[in-house]
């Protein structure tokens, strides 16, 4: 089954049913390390904005990607 599949049959689901896949993909999404290509694009993202708020958000999501999900457990 491709992905796209997979999300045609997401579209058909019902309210609820939904919600639970997008709390799944919320979680698989904070557990997963990102690969050295995904975190140096986000290190230039940070480096090329001057909105301090993005740039926070940008820093925090490269952490998580680094460490997974138990960075930000311990901090």
């Amino acid at each position: 089954m491709t992905a796209a599949q997979i999300i045609e049959e997401i579209k058909r689901l019902d309210p609820k049913d939904q919600a639970g896949i997008i709390r799944f993909a919320y979680q698989l999404d904070a557990e997963r390390k990102l690969t050295g290509k995904e975190l140096s694009s986000l290190a230039v993202r940070m480096t090329e904005t001057d909105d301090p708020a993005e740039a926070a958000t940008i820093r925090e999501s490269i952490v998580r990607g680094f460490y997974g999900r138990q960075a930000s457990n311990n901090a």
